[in-house]
C-alpha cells in the first residue's frame, strides 16, 4: 500500500465529508499514514476468521505497493507483483555523489544503499536503515535508534531526537530533513575519501551507530561453525580501511550467508563448512564527487577448518567501466551492473548492484569464471534516451546477462528490428508537466529488479524500445509529477514479456481516469483476477485506471485521517463490507445465485490534479458458484482457498477515448467519443442491452445525454459531442451507464473529466 503525508490544507470540508460513510460491522483494512503494506488474506485463513471481510487498500492490480523514504532523502517505490519485486528509485539529486544509489540483495530481502552511505555501512549505519523488505519500511517519516558516547544529547544533521538516555536515543527524519542528512553524509564521504578514510570512533560527533527502529539481530542456523578471516586490500595493495560485504554458502542456500564489515583491512565471520562466494567493494569519491567502485569477488572458496583466511583484493578489479552501444545516438540515463549469485540448490542467493552511469559513477569489476559451486552471473541494464529533443523521440531499455564476470565490459544492443517497439503517448492535464518514467527489466528467472525514475516532460510522444535475453520481462511506472511521490497520478503496469521484433502502441495518463476492475498485463506469466469467486468466497476490487485496462493507479492516504476512498459491497441488499479508504474486499459468501452491488469512490484531488479529480463506480451483477467462465489454471484469485473451482465475475466496466488533445482538452467543434463496454478479460462477452453517455458542466449536476450509436464491434459505441465556441474554458464531468442481459448495471462517473478548449 502506498501511503503519504499530505498537508491538511489540501483538504476542504466538502472533500472530507464526501468520502465519510457509516462503517459496517465487517473487519476493515484502512489506509494509514506511515503504515507498512497491507497483506491480503483470503476469508477462512488464519489471519481472517470465517464470516469476516478483508479490505483492499491501495494495492496495485497484482500486489501491494509502497513508498520508502531513505534517511538520505532518496525515495523508493517498492512493488511486489506476480512473484517479483521491483524497486523504483528516485535519487535525492540528479548529479554528483548523491545521484548514485547502489543495491543489495540477500536471500529474499532487498536493500537500496546510497553510494555516500556504503563506506559507513555496517560501521555507523546499520543495514536495517536500507532494508526495503522490512515490515517497518514505508511512509514519509524515518524513525531511527541511535547509539552515542558521552552524556550530551546527540546532534545529527536532519534528525529530530525525541529521547536520549544512557547512550541510547530515539529520533526521526522527515522527507525534508532527510535531505539535510543526505547532504551532510555526502560532504563527509567526500572529505573522508580525500583524507584516506581516517579512523574515527563516531559519526557526526558522538554517534556510534544509527539503525532502523525495531531492527534485530540476524538469526544464524545451528551448524558446526568455523571462523573465517576475511582480509581486504585496496587498489594500492594496502589494507582497505573500511568496507562492507556479503558472504554466501553456494552449496546450500539455508546454511550460511550474511553481511560483514571490514575494519582496517579485516573482518571475521562464523560460518558452516562449505563452498562460499564473497563480494565487497572499495568505494571512493574524487574531490569533484565522482563515485568509483572497485568490486572484489571471490568464488569457490572452500571453508573446511578454523581460522582460514581469504583475501579480497581491489587490485584484481581490472575491467574497464561498463559501456553499451545502441542502434541510435542516445544519452545514457542509467547504466547499472548487478553481480547475482545463486546457490547450487537454488534456495539462496545474493545480489550486488552498482551504478556505472556517466559521468557520476565509475565501476571496475573482478573478472570471474562461472564457479563450480552454484552460479554467478553479471546482469547489465541500460536506459538511454534520444538527446535531440526534450524527452526524446525514442528511448531504449534493456540488458544483458553474462555467465560469471567477463573481462570485456562492452555490450551491444540488438538492431532496431530485433527490439520490442512501443509507440507511447504520455498525456497530461496542463500545458506542461515534468513527470517521471521508469522501466524495470526482469531477466529470466530473476525475482528482483531495480530501476530509476527519470524526469520526463509531458505531454510526450516517442518510440520506446526494449530488449533482453529470451524470457525477459518489463515492468513500467509513470508519475504525473517527478517531484512528488505522493501525487495520486502514479500508474504502473506489472511485469510482462517483451518479444523481439514486436510492435504496439499505448497511452499513459489519458483522461478520464476511471475506477473499475483491471486486467493483467498481456504476456504476464502470473495473471490475476480482482473479480472472481469460489463456492464460498468472492473478491471485487475497483481500482483507478488511466483508461488502459492494465495501467493501475496507486492510492495514498491523508495525514489528517480524512478518507480519500470508500468501498461498499452488498448481496441481495445486505451489506457485506463497508469501509473508508478501501478499493475492494474479499468476503465470505453463499453458493447460490445472488445480486451483488459494489460501489467505489475515490478522491484524487489531494495531489492537485486539474482533471479527473474524483471517480465513482456503482456496479451490480448476478453471480452464483456455478455461473461464469472458469479461470484458467495459471490465474490467481485472492478469494481462492483451494476448496473448489474459481470462476470469473461479470462486472461491467467502460473505457472511454475522448479523442482529445494530449493536454486533456476536447477542442471546440463536433467530435466522437469512443466507449468500450464489457467485462474484464476472461469473464466472457457481455450482451449489452442499453448504454448512455452523459456530460455536465463540472459540479452542476445538470446531465445531458449524448447521441450514441453502435461501433464496429460488439461492446463498442460512439457518442457524438459538439462543443460550442462559448463553452471554451469549461470543465466537464462525464458519466457512462450500461445494462446487460445478465442483469448487470453500471454507473461510472469521473468529475472534471475533460476541458473544452482549442
Amino acid at each position: 500500500m502506498l501511503t503519504s503525508s499530505l498537508s491538511p490544507s489540501q483538504h476542504s470540508s466538502a472533500q472530507r465529508n464526501r468520502y465519510r460513510r457509516r462503517r459496517g460491522s465487517a473487519a476493515t483494512v484502512a489506509v494509514a499514514v506511515g503504515a507498512a503494506l497491507v497483506a491480503l488474506a483470503p476469508p477462512g485463513s488464519a489471519a481472517t476468521p470465517p464470516g469476516t471481510a478483508v479490505g483492499i487498500a491501495g494495492t496495485g492490480s497484482h500486489g501491494p505497493t509502497r513508498t520508502v523514504t531513505l534517511l538520505t532523502g532518496d525515495r523508493v517505490v517498492l512493488s511486489m507483483a506476480s512473484g517479483r519485486t521491483s524497486a523504483t528509485i528516485r535519487p535525492a539529486t540528479a548529479r554528483g555523489p548523491r545521484s548514485v544509489v547502489t543495491t543489495l540483495r540477500m536471500g529474499d530481502r532487498a536493500y537500496a544503499v546510497p553510494a555516500v552511505a556504503r563506506p559507513y555501512l555496517g560501521r555507523y549505519l546499520d543495514p536495517s536503515l536500507f532494508d526495503l523488505s522490512s515490515a517497518s519500511a514505508g511512509g514519509s517519516t524515518v524513525k531511527v535508534d541511535l547509539a552515542y558516547s558521552g552524556s550530551a544529547r546527540p546532534v545529527v544533521p536532519g534528525v529530530t531526537v525525541t529521547s536520549a538516555r544512557g547512550g541510547l536515543a530515539a529520533g526521526y527524519l522527515t522527507q525534508q530533513s532527510a535531505q539535510t542528512f543526505g547532504a551532510a553524509l555526502a560532504k563527509q564521504a567526500v572529505a573522508d575519501a580525500q583524507a584516506g578514510w581516517p579512523t574515527r570512533s563516531s559519526l557526526f560527533g558522538s554517534v556510534t551507530r544509527i539503525s532502523a527502529v525495531g531492527s534485530g539481530a540476524v538469526v544464524t542456523p545451528s551448524y558446526p561453525m568455523k571462523t573465517l578471516v576475511i582480509k581486504a586490500l585496496d587498489h594500492t595493495g594496502k589494507p582497505l580501511q573500511f568496507g562492507f560485504g556479503i558472504y554466501a554458502n553456494m552449496d546450500n542456500g539455508g546454511k550460511g550467508g550474511g553481511f560483514f564489515s571490514i575494519d582496517r583491512g579485516q573482518a571475521r565471520v562464523s560460518v558452516p563448512a562449505g563452498n562460499y562466494a564473497l563480494i565487497s567493494s572499495e568505494d571512493t569519491f574524487s574531490s569533484a564527487g565522482i563515485y568509483t567502485s572497485r568490486v572484489m569477488l571471490v568464488s569457490d572458496y572452500r571453508v573446511a577448518s578454523q581460522t582460514q583466511t581469504v583475501t579480497l583484493d581491489a587490485r584484481k578489479a581490472t575491467t574497464a567501466t561498463p559501456s553499451a552501444s545502441l542502434p541510435k545516438a542516445a544519452l545514457v540515463q542509467d547504466l547499472s551492473v548487478t553481480i547475482a549469485g545463486t546457490s547450487a540448490d537454488g534456495l539462496g542467493g545474493f545480489g550486488w548492484g552498482t551504478s556505472a552511469t556517466p559521468p557520476s559513477a565509475r565501476l571496475r569489476l573482478t573478472p570471474t569464471k562461472q564457479p563450480k559451486h552454484g552460479r554467478i552471473e553479471e546482469q547489465t541494464t541500460v536506459a538511454a534516451v534520444d538527446p535531440s529533443v526534450p524527452g526524446g523521440a525514442y528511448r531504449f531499455d534493456g540488458g544483458w546477462v553474462d555467465a560469471g564476470v567477463p573481462a570485456s565490459q562492452h555490450h551491444s544492443a540488438p538492431t532496431i528490428s530485433r527490439q520490442n517497439r512501443t509507440d507511447t503517448t504520455y498525456y497530461t492535464d496542463t500545458e506542461l508537466r515534468i513527470g517521471g518514467t521508469s522501466r524495470a527489466i526482469f531477466f529470466p528467472e530473476s525475482t528482483f529488479a531495480f530501476s530509476s525514475i527519470v524526469a520526463t516532460p509531458m505531454p510526450l510522444q516517442r518510440a520506446e524500445y526494449a530488449f533482453g535475453p529470451t524470457g525477459t520481462e518489463l515492468s513500467e511506472t509513470v508519475l504525473t509529477d517527478f517531484t512528488n511521490f505522493e501525487d495520486p497520478g502514479m500508474f504502473s503496469q506489472d511485469p510482462h514479456g517483451i518479444r523481439a521484433g514486436a510492435a504496439s502502441a499505448t497511452t499513459w495518463l489519458r483522461h478520464p481516469i476511471v475506477q473499475t476492475v483491471p486486467d493483467s498485463a498481456a504476456g504476464s506469466p502470473f495473471p490475476l483476477s480482482l473479480a472472481c469467486r469460489t463456492k464460498g468466497a468472492l473478491i471485487v476490487a475497483l481500482e483507478p485506471l488511466d483508461n488502459v485496462a492494465t495501467h493501475v493507479g496507486q492510492v495514498f492516504g491523508s495525514s489528517d485521517g480524512a478518507p480519500v476512498a470508500h468501498f461498499r459491497l452488498s448481496r441481495n441488499g445486505k451489506t457485506l463490507y463497508d469501509a473508508d479508504d478501501s478499493l475492494g474486499a474479499v468476503v465470505d459468501t453463499v453458493a447460490g445465485p445472488a445480486l451483488y452491488r459494489a460501489v467505489g469512490t475515490l478522491d484524487r484531488s489531494l495531489g492537485g490534479p486539474f482533471l479527473s479529480t474524483a471517480t465513482m463506480t456503482d456496479v451490480s451483477f448476478v453471480s452464483g458458484a456455478s455461473s461464469g467462465p472458469r479461470a484458467p489454471a495459471s490465474w490467481y484469485c485472492p478469494a481462492d482457498t483451494g476448496a473448489g473451482a474459481v470462476t470469473l465475475l461479470p462486472v461491467l466496466r467502460a473505457l472511454v477515448d475522448l479523442h482529445g488533445t494530449t493536454r486533456g482538452s476536447v477542442p471546440v467543434g463536433a467530435r466522437t467519443f469512443d466507449v468500450e463496454v464489457g467485462y474484464p478479460a476472461g469473464a466472457g462477452a457481455a450482451k449489452i442491452t442499453s448504454m448512455t453517455v452523459e456530460v455536465a458542466v463540472a459540479g452542476s449536476g445538470a446531465w445531458a445525454a449524448l447521441p450514441v450509436s453502435a461501433g464496429p464491434s460488439a461492446g463498442q459505441y460512439r457518442a457524438a459531442f459538439t462543443a460550442k465556441p462559448f463553452q471554451a474554458g469549461r470543465v466537464m464531468d462525464l458519466r457512462v451507464s450500461a445494462t446487460d442481459a445478465a442483469g448487470g448495471i453500471l454507473h461510472q462517473t469521473t468529475d472534471r473529466a475533460f476541458l473544452i478548449g482549442n
